[in-house]
Formats: C-alpha cells, structure tokens, sequence
C-alpha cells in the first residue's frame, strides 16, 4: 500500500470517532484525499484487481457509512429546543453529510460502477425506510436511486426480483403517505422505474401493486401535479401491457374500479398533453383487453360486466365532449393551427363507437359515470340529474352537416374515417347513400382548405367498404352510381392540385378496385401529359387502372397532340411510358436538366418495373395480373397495419378462435408461380422502353460527378433497369443469362461503376456527418435491390441480375470502410463497459469531463444540485447496450453496410459474381476476430448479432472454418451478459440462423465438433438459468424458439445433447420444462411448438432438396407424448396446492386449461399415432381439469376437417370405442362421460345413439347391470340390446377362444375373462344358448366383418408368424380401436368360426358360399367402411381387411364361391382401379403402400383370374391397363411393379386365346423407352392383319366401352388417335366429306359425341383428358353442333329387348338390369349400394324370377354376375301400390319441373322420385328403381321417360296426360331460350325411340 492510501486508510478509521471535532476535521481531509487523481486511480486498481485486503471502493464507503451514521446518531440526540441559527447550522450540516454520500458514489462510479450494487441497496434501504433518516437523506438517497443505481446497467441488471418489489413497497408507501415533505414527482418517477425494471429484468410479480394502483387513483383526485400523475398513469400502462397476457381477468376488474376516476380526471382537472397521451393510452389498452380482436359479444372473447358497460357510455360522452373542446379551440384560435384530432383520441372514440353503435339511433340517459336505463330515441325527457347522449351513425351525420367550417367538421371526418377504415363490415348498409351525399356536398365547398384531405380521405374508405357489401340493395344502386359519378368529375379536375393528390389518386383506385367507376379515357390522359408529374400515388393508381381496366390502344381526342417525338403518333402505352420516365422533358443545358422523378423519390418496391414491363405486353391487364399474383418474399413484404396486438391475439386463442395450430401442418410446399404463357411482348413497345431506358441513363451518367450527383440517384436508375430485366425473366421473355448480355445490364453496370467510385472516394471522409449520411441512403437503396430469400418472385429475379452489377473492387471497398469505422468509432465517444457477468469495471453511464471533477468542492455540488430535478426528469432506468443511444451515425451507417454485405454474401446461392464470396465472408468474420473486437462495447455487440443473424444462409451454407469462426466469441459474450435479459433475448434471438448452419454442416471436424459443443453448453446455460427462473418471459420464448430450431435440425438427437450440472440431457426432453412454466405466453409459445418433437420438420435432405415431413420412430413420439403430458399436468397440479395467489387464481386456470387443450390440439393434428392418447387426455380434461366443453367442441370442430374426418362428431365417433374403454379402465362412471364434446344434449341421447358401442365394453368386463342401467335409461329391454349388440360382444370374445397363447399371460387373462362373459350370456337370465345360436347364424356376414375390422398388422411379427400383409403396414400406423389382432389370429378365428357352424367345411368361405349374396354383404361393408372416411391411415387399414378378406376367397375361387365368383371378381377388380384412380401425386410414405396394396391385389387377382377363371378378364383388361400406364410414368417407385403386371397380362398372356381378342382393343402403350417391349406386342397383336385406315382407327377408338367414371383409361387413346386424325389430313377430308352426304350415320358424328361424353364424365376429374380431347376436337376442325347436340349412343340394351322379349315389363326388366349391372361397378359406394338393393329386389319379384327362367338360355354373361342376388323362388317379393287412378297432388308443381336454383342433379333427382311416388307408376320393376334414383343423376335421366310412359299407359282418365303434357310444355318454353327456326338444316333430327 502506497503512502496516499495508508493515508486514506488512517483517515477513514478515524470517521467513526466518538469526538465530532474529530470527525470533523477527517471528513475535510478525507474530502481532500479524495480530490488526488493518484489516490482514485490506485481505488480504481484496487476495486478492478478484487484483492480483497487492499483498500479499494468498498472498503471506503462502508467508512463512510459508519461516519454518516455518527453524524445521524449524534443529529438524533441533539437538544431539540436551541435557537433558530443552531438549526439552520444544523441543518446545514446534515445537508452536507448527505451530499457527501452523493458525491462519494458518484466520484467511485464515475469511471465504472465499482460500488457493489448490493451495499448501495443496503445503505439506500437502511437510510429511507428509518423516518428519521429519511427526512434528513431522503432526497438524496432518491437521487442516487434514480440516478446512480438505476441508471446504470450492471446495477440495474444486478437487482433480484425481491428487491424490485421491496422498492416497490418502499415507495408506494411514500407516494401514498400524506405528508407534504415528499417530493411526489420525484417519488412518482421511480415508481414508474422501479415498475420498468420489475417487467424487463425479472418475470415477478409485485402482489402489491394492483392495490397500490386503485388507492393510487384515490390519491390522484386530490393530486393537481400533472408530472407526478403522468408517472403513475405511465406505470399502469408499462404494468398492465406487460402482465396483461397473464392476468386479463385481474386487469379487467382493476380497469372497471379505477376508470370511473380516471375519466374524473380527465373531464375536470383538464389534463395536459402528455397527460392524457397516458390516460387514452391506459382507456386503449382497457378496451383492448375487455374487447380482444375487437370482440362485441361473449362468445367472440369480450370480457364484459354492468360496469363496464357503463364506463364504455361515459367514455363516449367524454370523447364527444373532447371533440367539441377541439372544434371550439380551432374557431377561436388564429394563425395556421391544425384542426385535426390527435390520430390516438380518433382511434379510441372509433373502438368506442363500435362497441356502442348498433342499427339505428339510440338514446340513453346515463347518470354521472354510470348508465342507468336506456331507451329508444323519442321517448321524452328521463329523470333529473341525467345526462342525455345519443348513439348511431346519424350522431356522425348531423356533425358532418351542422356546421360549415373546418373546425367542426374534420374531427368528424375523422372519426367516420377511421371507423370505416376499421370496422368496415359493422357499417349499416341503409347509411350508404345518407353519408355519401353528405360526403360529396363537403367536397366541393372548399378545394384548398383543410377539410377536403379529410373528406377525399372518407370517401376512400366509403368506397372500400361499398365493395364488401355483397348483397347491395338495387334501389340504392342506380343512386350511388350517380353519386360517385359526380364525386368522379369532381376528384379528376383537382388530381392536379399538390396538396391533395395523394387521396385523389387514392380515392380513384378504390373506386375503380371496388368496381363504383370505370376508368374513363379522360383520366387516361393524366399519364399522357403534363397536367401531373409521376408519384408515388399516381403509380399506385396507375398499378389498380392497369389491373382493373383494359388500356386503349389511342387517346382519340382533340387536344394538342404530344410534341415528344415530333408528329409521329404515339399509342398510349408509350406516352404512359414515356411520363413515367420524364422523357418528354427536353434540355437545354446538362445544368438545367431535370432529373426523373422517379429517380429523385423511393415507390413501392419494383412497382415502377412492373407498371413499364406490362405495358409492353400485349394484354397490359393480364400482365400486371400476372405480377402482382406472384408471391412476396418475406424480406420486400410491406409492412401491413397491425390490426392485432400480441396480447389480443392470446385473447382470441383462449376462446379457440384464432389459434394458429391448424395452419402450417402439412408439408410446406415452394409455391410455383401463376402461369405466363398468356403473356406475348410487343416487341415494338419492348423497343421503346428500352431506347427509352437507355436515354435516361446515358443522361444520368453523361451528367454524373463524384461532387454533384448523388450516388443514391444513381442506384435507383440501375435498380430501374435490373428491376424491368427481372420482371422479364419472371415473365418468361428472357433468361437470366440475355438478360446480363442485353444493353440495359451494361449500361446499369456502367451505373454500378459510378456508384463505386462514389463510395471509394467518400471512404476516407466519412468523419463528416454529410458525408456519412449520404453513404447510408446510398448503402440502404443497394439493400433494397437484393434478396437473398429462395422465393420465386420478380424482386428474386431482380436481385439475381444487380447481383452480377457488383464488382470486387466496391465489395472491398465496403468491407475496409466497415473497418476503417470500427476502429475510427473505437477512439471517439467509447461506452463504457457494462460488466453485468463479472466485476470487471464498466463505464459510468453520467456525463464525461475532460478533466476530474472534484465532487466534493461545494460549489461543484450546488452547481449538480441545480440540475438534479431537469436529470431527473429524463431517466427512466439503464439504457440498454442494444439502445441506439449508445451509436453514432459512423456506428449505424457501419451496422448498415455490415447488413448489406451480409445479405450480398448470402443472396449468391452458388452463382459466379464478379467478387469472391469467400473473400468478403472471411473479412466479415475478421472483424470479431482479435484485439479489435471488443464486446463489452455495444457498436461490436450490435455487430456480432448482426453477423450471427444475417451470415449463415441455408441456401449459401458457411463453410466449417467459419462456422467456428462466427460461434468463437458466443461463449465470452453470453458469459458476460447473461444477466441483461434484453441481450439474452437478442442473442438467442439470433441465434437461429446459426443452428440451421449447424444443422447443415456437411463434415464433423474437431473444430467444428468444438463449436457444437460450445453452442450447445450456451443452450444448456440459459436452459438452467431459465429453469431457475432467471430469465423473463421474452428470454424463454427466445430459447423455446431456440430448442425448436435445434429439434428441427437434430430430430433424432444425434449431436443436441445440452449439458447441465455435468448430466447429459437431450433437447427432446427438456423441451417439455416449459409447458410447466409460471408465464402463459410461454407455455403457449411451447405448446405450439411440439410438432418437432414428433416429426422430422428438417426441411432438405443432404443434397438441398426440399424433403416432405416425416413422423418421428414410434418410441420417441409416445415418450414425448408421455413427457408432455406430464409436464402440462404439473403446470395445472401447482394450482391445485395453493401455491397461487386467490386473486390471480381464475386467470391461472384460465391459462393452464388453455395451455393443456392447446399441446393436446398439436398433437392431435401432427401425430396419428398419438391422436387416441391425445384426444382420451381431452376427455379426461374435460373432467378432472375442467375443460369447457364449448372450447373443446370448438377445436375438435377444425382439427376434424384437416385430419380427414366430416366433421367433429365422425372423428369422436370413430375414437369411441377407444375413448369408451379407456374412460371405464380410469374406473369413471360411464354416466359421467362428457357427451356434450360428442354434440349430445343429455345422457339418455347419448345411450339410445351409442349403446352399440357403449354394452360391448361393458358386457366384456361383466357390468351387466350398468347395461341394465343403459336399457331403463332408453326404456328398452336388456335383452333386446344385447341381442343388437351380439356381433360387437362376439368380437371380445371369439378371438380368444380361437387362438391359443400360452406365452402371453396377458391375452391368457382375456380369454378367461372372455369364458365368465361367454357363460352368463349363455344363461337364460342374459341371451341363452338358443337365442345366441339363432343370432350367430342370421347375423354371420355382420360378424365376419366386426372380426375383420379388427386387424392391424404389427410390423414386428415373430418367426413362424408371417403374412403377406406385412409389407403393406406401417410401425407408424395409429392402432384400430380395441380390440385388435394381427391376421394370423383373426384367420384363426375365422376358422373357428367356421368350425361352430358345424358343417363338414373347414374353411368359412366355404361356409359362406351357401349364401353367395353374403360375398356381396362382407365386401360392400368394408368398401363402405373404406369410402366413409377421408383419414388415409383408417382407410388403409380397412383395405388391408379388404385385401386380406379377398385373398380368402381367391384361395377358393376355383370352387365358384357358391355361383358368386364372376361378381367377386369384378367386384374386387374395379374397387382398386377406384382406389388407385384416387391416389394421390406424388405417392410417398403411406399413400405409397396404400397404392402397393391395391397393386397388389390386382396383381393377385389377374393371376387367379387367367389360372381359374380364363374366359373372365378380358371384359376389363382395357380398364386394368388403361389405368395403370399412366402411372408408370409419374411414380418410379412404383414403375417395375406395375411394369411386372402389364408384362404379364400382355406380353406373356399373347397367346391367351381369351385374351388375344381383348388386347386387340387396347389403346397403344405410350411411346417410352419403359413400354418398348409392351407397346411393339400390341402393335403385332391389333395390327396382325395390315395397318388401319383412319375409319379403321376410329372404329377401334369406338369400340372400346369403359365406365364413365373411368374416363382417364383413355388418354393413351386420345393421345394416339390426335396422331392419327393429325397425320391423315386426306382420309380426314373424305370423311367430312361423308358427313356432309349423311350426316346421321357418320363415324365423324359418332367420334364427337364420343369425345363431348368423355369430356362430360371427366369434368370434374382430369384436366388431361378434357385437354386431349380438345386436341382431337381440333385435329377435327369446326362443325355444327347443333346437328350432333341431340345425338346419343344408341343403348343397345333397348335394342336386344324388343328382339329378346315380347312383353313390355321383361323388356323393361332387362334394360333396367343392364344399367343395374352397370351401376354395381361405380365408383361411388352409394350407388353401388342402391343398385344391389334394386337388383335383389327386382329379382325377388314373379317378373323377376320370369326373366330369369327365360332369359338364363341366352348365356349371358350378366346373369353370371348378378347370380349372388338373386332369391329362392319361395320368396316372391310382392310390390303393392295403389289403385288410385289419379296423380298425385304434388306433382302438379311448377317448382318440381322447372329447375329452381339447386343443380340438375338435384332437380332430376327430385323429378324422378317424385313421379315414382306419385301413384302413377304401376310397373313393380320401375316401383323398385327409386333407391337408385336417389343417388344417381343418369340413371334418373335415363329412367324418367319409362316412368312417363308407364303413367301414361295406365292413365285411364287421361288426367294424368293432361298433367305431363302441361308440365313438360312448361319446361321447354321456360328453359329454352330462343326458337327453333322454321327451317330445318339439312341433318335430320334423332328419331330413335325410348
């Protein structure tokens, strides 16, 4: 220790002396000790070195404690009764004593804060909370409070949550103290601090406050100091936006206490401007939070009560009164004062009218702050002291007309603006016309004042919302047409005028956007003259005109022609070309040219670009469609009003309104860009752009001068024309590489050069602010001209382009200017440093001398006392290092060009740039590197999380080295502010970059293994301080974001293994920590996030290729189900122990059960093999947690539409059984199930709809009097519904009586506790055996099919267990609900089944063939089943049970299937080309095997086929491959499978006799190298016997007879015959010219109803067929067709009937049976299912049996197929109808046979069924047709005329002609629109008969 400090020491052990002359005389010479700049330096040493024995700042000041408390003690017991002089002198002394504290703290922060942050606190807190103290020191210790701890960062981030609220209490207790000595504004103002500090630095919660708030506004009624109030109103709205998220009820019911004061204050104490900024802004946030997403009922989230329905009257009242006060201020004021409304009063008096304006006027009268009654206007006078107001649009209307001046009039003007603006649907559609009108006589009255911005301004946003209305009154129509006409004329005679031509511009587009006006030619005329120059708001409007409008070709008018290019006649798309860029300008000396102004001013982004480039295309409209279509990158995305703030967004979640899980599920695609092939340039108009483009140019650079010109113009011009060249590569008319050889890229280059000579000349000069400034415009426009996202859009392909402009020479130059400033910034104006990690020193944040201020000279003092109040007033805490108080404008123009340069490195995507990408990255990365980096300076910190954010590109990856370059630093910087919660937020914030980069990195290096490693124990630090609640809320959020992106990147954990405490610990599972956080926005923020946990969101695989997301192995999708779950359920368990605050308690439930119903939503929609376990835990929530079942409804409501299901009830329903079982294995009631989720109203409706699922569960576990119960509940008998059940309780028992599993002790005990159920059904108190005997054989199709259903094929079979099903599983395929088996026991079981019908047949197929029609029954309710849902991972199973039912009966088919083995097959046949028609493309992962499955099947069954059944698949060889050639070329997956069939069936089946004749009708195989083999055996087969002409082509083409719902088999065929009609232009004239001879019997008429009846059939389906169609018609030429309209296939049915049979009902039967036939094979389960009912019930009928018993000679093959229905001669169906003899009354309805609004479909539908009911219809075969009717529209087409014939042959009274014969007269004049002429053309008319 040197000499001066021993003598500092000696001095200070003195201060406590007992002798006040001692003390006396130490305290002037430790003040003079503490003067010597020696003795501070050597402190400083000291305190800096941590050497805890040598003297150092600590040390001194505990010194100096004790001599102040010396000083205290002995003022304390001093004399109290001495004269005035020894008071004063007293005083005096106590005032230096405390400035002495003052002055010491300040002189040892000075350099840094040295002083340990919890010894000030002691000593701060020791001195106020004593009384006697605090009179004394009181001033000043809130001054070093304030000034000399809470502005200073290490401190600031140094105090514990704890001790923010002890302050906080400390000074709520001053504040509300009575006494006068406390300086309220002061006390008020740390406060509003220590509140600050309180929500940024720590996530605690002051339980004080709330109450500290309302006495506050009891306080504030008496308080007249506006500064101190302004504090407290500035406290409760830094408060209430922080914790308003979390506790919204507590805000809510704090908000209704304290407003009516607040509104108090307001109204009478006549606040001012900064006052009541804070009062709205407190009003806003209240109604935000009562009314989230702006809410008007409870329902859609408002919060809402009697008193704050009254606050909202008062609030009302008190703004119109504030409007008023505006208006009488403007009329009495002179000069130029503004007579607008503060923009924050119009927003909330607009909030404020929505609420309370509903339809019509409304009068209320309200007593003072309170309504009180209400009623409509014209009621009278109510009682006294009331206060009478009026609500509506018509308030805002008589506003607008009661006065004529300004004043009164723009304040309404905008209100009725903003109120439009926001709520434009909420406006009344009857207050259209009244506003406009008011509107329009505003408008002319006064040109050039004030008034008319704000009325052009209104009828904007009047025109906006008249285009939302859809359904607009036409009586109001013609009348707004006429208005807006007149507001046209007015609005294009002023577009000139200056100072309104923005909201001129601006209201024109909205009245041509919204379709109020067509653009006329004469507003054309503003781009073609000089009446206005180009802005900004003329090329937004000219951007709608062009979008909305067709552009003429000429301005026809009698004006004076241009004068631009002497007298040649421009069209108008270049004169708006030519304003546009200022062309017509002409110069007289390069001094006096006039510079374009779009190149003096910034447009929207490239819409200058967009505009000329559309103008050179042909269609200008079309293009700028085209444009503006395309999709904006994230980068160049304006920004858009927010309409949400966070906070009201988590509102609207927590009613399941607005929660964002539902979107961004499904695998992101790149979104393609909208087609241009109809877009053509003229490439006269693509001239003149660029002539034009070149001139404006090679003016600009003739004129250029590194002093004159702004380099800044010169970017703009060269982003002009990258831009235009961008576009056009966009459209399609150039490729990226003309477009760097066209002459406009060479001279934007000659450009880019200037630019670079610009910035090289001024990188020395930047030390000047001019200089500086205009090197950031200029680096901010060359930002603006890149991107560096992969978006496919017109700015992409700009950048592309300007990219290429860049030379190495400017890069380097930008690249040492970044260097050159960062040192240049280091020696000027360094911040301190902040050490709020170590007790490293830091620089004070207070003011710099250049010389050492002696603090403790009283002059000094006196002098820093003058200013204490002004300081005072403007701290409100420690400025943040991230602050840009901190930068000069060198450091912010650095940060710019660091961004920029960034964004330049990473937009390269591999292409070859004139710089060297690597080069500039490694100077980028040498700037945190070495000495000159610091972080403790808050320029290089800015720096660092520049480079961390925008370096690492995934389309650019940084290689290893630099990834290791960039993380070096992280650790050092994290470490040292780790307690400074905004950095950690941005850190970690920009992190995120970095962990792709990580994610990507292709090889492991050590170096690069380090930086993991380094990274991730930066991750686990911040988890763990996080855990221990350390870190606010925004911090978590940031790392939950954080883990995320690492859980995206690593899903498998192979490298994310964060360490904490020395134990490993995955991110998979400590991710789950947050859903148990204490802050709701971050349990939210976590819950949302979890999909990463249960699929693999990695978005490339390793060669850069988007990858589609893949589920996550089994095992660690259910451990993170399992860990979730757990974690969310601790959250809601804390409530459960009392640990929560009473009055915080219905905000925490609110939040916890949102939180829980939220993580159990995602993982509902983003895992399937979890969605039974997630939707049970609903259930289970909905009971113990206390789930609102609404809430619930809600969410089920949309997660069922993107998960497959119809609709809420279709997903429960299909869980039931599962969600059944699991809710009776927790040991619930049953009658305590939540029925309501499942949209049932009471438990009685929730039995009689269920019980078939509910008495199964319960009879397998023995509960027969709960089934009992269930029975007296609906009021049947028990045994009736056991009896209904029986197939369902079978399933829980046969299995395990079947399969014998002695290994398993688990199925052992379910098949005991199936024998105890098996046994009491078997009692004659259940079913008894006979009754169970008699239900297993009536009900054995239905049992075959429940025990089919439970299949699910585990991946993981054992040895000697195998099955051909495996393949086609999944381990990731959700299980069925219970029970389930894999196929080895349920074909056991279906043996067993078999062997207890006790017949001599092993096998049950056998069993079944007694019944053929049960073949019929089993496959039709497993394709059912299969059609029902839309979840593929259901209908795949169910396809699975489909095929492996199939493979049973195959196995037999050699034995006829009991006569049903041609409908099985055919059947079996086209139910897979149905499936397969509906895969989806591409096929991957499941929708890849399902597709294999079916392929399978196919391939099985044409193989079965050939071997038993020879003759039987030649009728569908053309369906079969006709289907699957198409996919061999779009799925290679599955190319060689199908490859192998098509081989087969064609190639080594060629001389298959039964065959041969079929696959001469193939279409061609198409002509590709993988059909070579295929395509040259059909071609010998079809033309063995010579070439076909182009008739024989033709007819070949015809021959082929598919389904119309198979249309897509023929586009090969349509491929070929284009080819053909093509190639044979002669064969094809003598064909047309044989149509024109006889046109009737022409093959030309026959092909074009052939190809209009596959275009009919795929409407709907394929738009390659409709295109190949179209093809062909083409190749055909123009024809009439109106001479083929009426033309039809000739049903041969009709045909071979009359030759077959006599009578007319055997006619009718056979035709009927062949559609019948046709029907069974559609592709729509529905009709396939009427069609059967029809069959068996035709067949059943005496005709029935007749037709059969004739016809069977015939052999014809459709008997084969229809052999399963038909019935015992025993059983003759009878059809009874009545003998009414006439119609019945309904059909004689206009509106049943004119077609109303609904479809054809449906009226057809309608129309047949009718007639069919109608009593008219006597023949029993068309009486059975209805069913078939109901559900298919050309059976109804085709039926109808026998249904009119029939009622006509047995219309005995000819009333029945009467009626048909009017109705259908009625038809044809209603529905055609036109008369035939009298003259017919020379084709007959079809006259073939019904």
């Amino acid at each position: 220790m040197n000499l001066a400090l021993h003598d500092l020491l000696t001095c200070c052990r003195q201060l406590d002396s007992d002798k006040a002359t001692e003390r006396k005389k130490e305290i002037e010479k430790f003040k003079r000790l503490l003067r010597d700049s020696e003795i501070i330096q050597q402190l400083d040493q000291n305190s800096d070195s941590k050497h805890g024995k040598q003297l150092n700042w600590d040390t001194v000041f505990r010194f100096l404690q004790k001599y102040i408390h010396k000083e205290t003690e002995s003022a304390r017991l001093a004399k109290p009764n001495v004269s005035a002089s020894t008071q004063a002198t007293r005083q005096k002394k106590m005032q230096e004593t405390s400035s002495l504290a003052k002055n010491f703290i300040r002189c040892a922060n000075k350099r840094a804060p040295r002083l340990k942050c919890q010894d000030l606190l002691m000593y701060f807190t020791n001195t106020v909370n004593d009384p006697s103290s605090y009179a004394i020191y009181g001033a000043d210790c809130s001054s070093i409070l304030l000034k000399n701890i809470l502005a200073v960062r290490k401190y600031w981030c140094e105090i514990s949550s704890q001790q923010w609220s002890d302050l906080q209490n400390l000074y709520f207790r001053l504040f509300l103290s009575p006494s006068r000595d406390i300086n309220k504004v002061v006390v008020a103002r740390i406060i509003y601090t220590l509140t600050r500090g309180l929500c940024f630095q720590t996530d605690g919660l002051n339980s004080n406050i709330f109450n500290f708030f309302s006495k506050a506004m009891q306080y504030a009624r008496q308080e007249r100091n506006p500064v101190a109030l302004e504090y407290i109103f500035a406290t409760m709205n830094v408060f209430f936006n922080v914790f308003a998220m979390n506790y919204r009820f507590r805000v809510c019911k704090l908000g209704e206490e304290i407003l009516p004061t607040v509104l108090r204050i307001w109204a009478q104490h006549k606040p001012n401007k900064s006052l009541k900024e804070q009062i709205i802004r407190l009003v806003q946030l209240q109604v935000h939070v009562h009314h989230p997403n702006r809410a008007k009922s409870q329902e859609e989230g408002v919060c809402n009560s009697v008193a704050w329905q009254g606050i909202l009257y008062n609030l009302y009242d008190l703004l119109s009164n504030e409007v008023t006060v505006y208006s009488n201020r403007g009329k009495y004021s002179a000069g130029s004062r503004s007579v607008a409304v503060k923009e924050n009063l119009v927003e909330l008096f607009a909030d404020i009218c929505h609420q309370l304006f509903t339809e019509g006027t409304k009068v209320l009268e309200i007593s003072q702050w309170h309504a009180v009654t209400q009623r409509e206007s014209g009621d009278g006078e109510g009682p006294s002291k009331r206060r009478r107001i009026e609500l509506g649009w018509e308030v805002i209307r008589d506003n607008l007309q009661r006065s004529q001046k300004d004043c009164d009039v723009v304040p309404w003007l905008q209100i009725a603006t903003r109120l439009l603006s926001k709520y434009p649907t909420s406006f009344p559609q009857h207050e259209l016309l009244l506003l406009l009108n008011i509107l329009y006589q505003l408008l002319p009255q006064q040109r050039r004042g004030e008034r008319t911005l704000y009325v052009l301004r209104c009828l904007k946003e009047v025109a906006l919302c008249q285009g939302q209305i859809i359904h607009l009154k036409s009586s109001n129509r013609l009348e707004l047409q006429r208005t807006w006409s007149k507001i046209w004329s007015l609005v294009v005679r002023s577009i000139s005028l200056q100072q309104i031509e923005v909201e001129s511009f601006g209201l024109l587009g909205a009245m041509i956007q919204e379709n109020t006006k067509t653009m006329d030619r004469e507003l054309w005329k503003i781009f073609s003259g000089s009446s206005c120059k180009p802005s900004r708001s003329a090329a937004q409007f000219l951007t709608i005109a062009l979008k909305t409008s067709e552009l003429p070709e000429i301005l026809k008018s009698g004006t004076a022609q241009n004068n631009w290019e002497g007298s040649t006649a421009l069209t108008l798309k270049e004169e708006i070309m030519k304003w546009l860029l200022f062309c017509h300008v002409e110069e007289d000396t390069e001094d006096t040219m006039e510079l374009p102004p779009i190149l003096c001013s910034d447009f929207p982004k490239l819409e200058l670009q967009k505009i000329l480039v559309s103008l050179t295309m042909k269609n200008s409209r079309s293009a700028m469609n085209f444009f503006h279509s395309a999709s904006e990158c994230l980068q160049h995305t304006p920004e858009k009003e927010v309409s949400l703030s966070e906070t009201e967004a988590f509102y609207t979640q927590t009613i399941c309104d607005e929660i964002d899980v539902f979107t961004n599920m499904t695998n992101e695609k790149l979104e393609s860009k909208p087609s241009s092939s109809r877009l053509i340039v003229s490439q006269k108009h693509r001239q003149a752009l660029e002539h034009d483009l070149m001139v404006m140019s090679e003016k600009l650079l003739s004129s250029f001068s590194l002093e004159g010109t702004s380099a800044e113009i010169l970017v703009r011009c060269s982003g002009l024309l990258t831009g235009v060249l961008g576009c056009y590569c966009y459209a399609g008319v150039l490729t990226a590489e003309e477009a760097r050889k066209s002459e406009l890229f060479h001279k934007a280059k000659s450009l880019i050069h200037c630019i670079g000579e610009s910035i090289s000349q001024s990188k020395n000069k930047l030390n000047e602010d001019s200089r500086t400034s205009s090197m950031k415009n200029l680096i901010m426009q060359c930002a603006s001209c890149l991107c560096n996202c992969n978006q496919n859009s017109p700015q992409n392909s700009m950048s592309d382009i300007w990219l290429h402009l860049l030379t190495s020479k400017m890069m380097n130059d930008l690249t040492d200017i970044c260097k050159h400033l960062m040192a240049f910034t280091t020696k000027a104006n360094e911040i301190g440093e902040v050490d709020v990690m170590e007790e490293d020193p830091e620089e004070s944040r207070m003011e710099e001398d250049q010389a050492v201020l002696d603090l403790f000279d009283d002059d000094s003092a006196a002098a820093g006392d003058a200013n204490e109040n002004k300081e005072l007033q403007n701290l409100a805490g420690a400025v943040s290092p991230l602050s840009e108080e901190h930068l000069t404008k060198q450091d912010l123009l650095l940060l710019d060009i660091l961004k920029f340069l960034c964004i330049a490195v990473t937009a390269t995507s591999g292409q070859i740039v004139c710089f060297r990408v690597s080069e500039i990255r490694r100077k980028l990365l040498m700037l945190i590197e070495g000495n000159t980096f610091d972080y403790t300076k808050p320029l290089h910190l800015h720096m660092y999380l520049i480079l961390l954010k925008e370096l690492p590109s995934e389309e650019n990856p940084l290689l290893e080295d630099q990834i290791v370059s960039l993380l070096s630093p992280l650790t050092d910087v994290c470490s040292f502010y780790r307690r400074d919660q905004e950095v950690c937020s941005a850190i970690l914030h920009n992190l995120l970059p970095m962990v792709t980069a990580l994610g990507i990195a292709t090889t492991n290096t050590e170096d690069l293994s380090r930086a993991q490693g380094s990274f991730l124990t930066v991750i686990g630090a911040f988890w763990h301080l996080a855990s221990e609640r350390k870190y606010t809320a925004p911090v978590r959020i940031a790392l939950v974001n954080c883990m995320k992106a690492l859980l995206q990147v690593d899903p498998y954990s192979k490298w994310t293994m964060l360490n904490v405490k020395h134990q490993n610990l995955t991110v998979h599972d400590a991710f789950s920590n947050f859903l148990a956080d204490s802050n709701f926005q971050v349990c939210m923020v976590a819950a949302k996030s979890v999909t990463s946990l249960f699929q693999d969101e990695k978005q490339r695989d390793s060669i850069g290729l988007l990858k589609p997301l893949k589920p996550l192995p089994l095992k660690i999708q259910q451990r993170a189900f399992d860990n979730l779950y757990i974690k969310v359920q601790d959250g809601t368990k804390k409530l459960a122990t009392g640990t929560v605050c009473q009055e915080n308690l219905p905000d925490e439930e609110r939040n916890r059960k949102l939180v829980l119903l939220t993580l159990l939503t995602m993982i509902l929609r983003c895992s399937p093999v979890c969605e039974k376990k997630a939707l049970f835990a609903i259930f289970q929530c909905v009971k113990e947690n206390g789930l609102e079942p609404q809430l619930v409804r809600k969410v089920l409501e949309r997660i069922s539409g993107t998960s497959g299901y119809k609709n809420a009830e279709d997903f429960m329903n299909t869980h039931l059984d599962y969600l059944v079982q699991e809710w009776l294995n927790c040991g619930y009631s049953l009658s305590l199930f939540p029925y309501a989720l499942l949209n049932y109203s009471d438990l009685e409706e929730f039995y009689r709809s269920c019980y078939k699922m509910l008495i199964p569960q319960l009879v397998i576990r023995n509960q027969f009097e709960e089934v009992k119960c269930i029975a007296d509940k609906i009021k049947r008998e028990g045994k009736q519904l056991l009896a209904h059940c029986f197939p369902k309780i079978l399933v829980n028992i046969l299995p395990y009586f079947a399969y014998q599993n002695h290994e398993d002790d688990e199925f052992a005990e379910k098949r005991q506790r199936a024998s105890k159920v098996y046994e009491t059904l078997k009692s004659e108190c259940c079913l008894g055996r006979q009754l169970i005997e008699n239900l297993f054989h009536s009900n054995l199709p239905e049992i075959v099919v429940e025990i089919l259903m439970t299949l699910h094929e585990p991946v993981d079979i054992k040895a000697g267990e195998e099955c051909d099903l495996k393949r086609f599983a999944g381990d990731l395929d959700p299980s069925p609900n219970p029970p389930y088996f894999p196929s080895y026991v349920i074909k056991t079981t279906l043996d067993y089944i078999s062997n207890c019908c006790k017949t001599k047949s092993k096998e049950l197929v056998a069993v079944l063939s007694k019944n053929p029609e049960s073949f019929q029954k089993i496959l039709f309710d497993i394709c059912r089943q299969a059609s029902e849902t839309n979840n593929i991972y259901k209908k795949h199973r169910i396809l699975m049970v489909y095929h492996f039912f199939v493979n049973l009966l195959l196995k037999e088919i050699k034995d006829g299937l009991g006569g049903a083995w041609a409908f099985v097959l055919r059947d079996v046949i086209y139910t897979m080309i149905h499936h397969i028609n509906k895969r989806s493309i591409p096929l991957r992962g499941i929708f890849l095997r399902n597709f294999l499955l079916c392929l399978d099947l196919l391939n099985h069954i044409c193989h079965i086929t050939v071997k038993y059944c020879r003759d039987a698949l030649g009728t569908h060889l053309h369906v079969i491959v006709g289907t699957l050639v198409p996919i061999v070329e779009e799925q290679p997956e599955a190319q060689e499978e199908i490859l192998s069939l098509l081989r087969y069936l064609v190639i080594d089946n060629k001389d298959n006799e039964n065959l041969y004749q079929a696959m001469k009708h193939l279409d061609p195989f198409p002509d590709h190298p993988a059909f070579k083999e295929l395509r040259a055996v059909q071609q010998q087969i079809k033309y063995s016997k010579g070439e076909f002409s182009l008739l024989e082509e033709i007819n070949h083409f015809l021959s082929i007879n598919i389904s119309d719902s198979l249309s897509l088999t023929r586009r090969e065929g349509l491929s070929d015959l284009r080819k053909r009609l093509e190639k044979h232009k002669e064969q094809m004239k003598s064909l047309m010219k044989e149509f024109q001879e006889n046109p009737k019997d022409c093959v030309i008429v026959k092909l074009v109803v052939c190809l209009l009846q596959l275009s009919k059939t795929a409407i709907n389906s394929s738009d390659t067929i409709l295109e190949a169609v179209g093809s062909c018609l083409g190749e055909i030429g123009p024809i009439s067709f109106s001479t083929t309209a009426l033309q039809h296939n000739k049903n041969m049915s009709c045909l071979s009937a009359a030759d077959l049979f006599e009578d007319r009902e055997l006619q009718w039967v056979f035709i009927m049976l062949t559609l019948i036939n046709n029907a069974l094979i559609d592709q729509c389960i529905e009709v396939r299912s009427a069609a059967a009912s029809c069959l068996k019930n035709i067949l059943a009928t005496k005709t029935g049996h007749e037709f059969w018993e004739i016809y069977k000679a015939e052999d014809d093959p459709m008997l084969v197929y229809l052999h399963p229905f038909r019935t015992s001669k025993k059983k003759v169906l009878e059809v009874s109808h009545k003998t009414q003899g006439t119609l019945s009354e309904d059909l004689d309805s206009a509106n049943l046979w004119i077609p109303q609004s609904e479809n054809h479909a449906v009226w057809i539908k309608t129309l047949t069924c009718a007639l069919l009911d109608s009593e008219g219809v006597k023949s029993e075969t068309l009486l059975l047709l209805k069913p078939l009717c109901e559900v298919q529209t050309d059976f109804c087409q085709t039926v109808l005329p026998y249904l009119i014939h029939d009622i006509l042959l047995h219309d005995s009274n000819e009333s029945g002609q009467t009626l048909l014969s009017t109705h259908i007269q009625t038809f044809f004049s209603t529905c055609c629109k036109y008369a035939f002429p009298s003259s017919r053309t020379s084709t007959p008319a079809c006259s073939d008969p019904v």
